[in-house]
């Protein structure tokens, strides 16, 4: 089944962004919003990896919810969902998200992942599943109902 013309323009817009923000609660309950390079798929899950001892992971493993964005700063667009994360422990969803990582990583030229130059720890990879989404195009709209669409996962 295809998906519709709105849902389409979101997988579409998710994908050619690599960069977007990610926000959790710390165990405190402070709000926490950090950028981190992502990979995506046809069911708007959201793939990144982080190092361990970071305050990313202390506060995923305290609350698995998270919001997250994507913005384009040139043409006025969002992406942005709610949902769960959970850790990959699967060898072969781990190997697709870092050969499609290491793509984005190494087009950035000379100044590579930020993670590489971080302190050493173990990588932990993640997915976002989304619980809402929500599309803002506001390129051909009049009004809030026109700009955004919610979008069903």
């Amino acid at each position: 089944m295809n998906p519709d013309p709105k849902t389409q323009e979101s997988l579409s817009f998710l994908g050619s962004h690599a960069v977007g923000v990610l926000a959790t609660l710390s165990p405190s309950g402070e709000p926490h919003a950090r950028t981190v390079y992502y990979v995506s798929n046809s069911a708007l899950e959201v793939f990144f990896l982080t190092l361990s001892g970071t305050r990313k992971v202390e506060d995923i493993n305290d609350n698995h919810r998270a919001a997250f964005v994507v913005s384009d700063e040139v043409v006025p667009k969002t992406l942005q969902m709610e949902g769960i994360i959970s850790e990959l422990t699967n060898t072969a969803e781990i190997d697709t998200v870092v050969r499609k990582l290491m793509d984005i990583f190494t087009s950035k030229g000379e100044h590579f992942a930020p993670l590489a130059h971080l302190d050493s720890g173990r990588v932990l990879f993640y997915k976002l599943s989304p619980e809402w989404v929500r599309w803002g195009d506001f390129t051909k709209s009049e009004g809030t109902d026109e700009a955004f669409t919610v979008i069903h996962p």
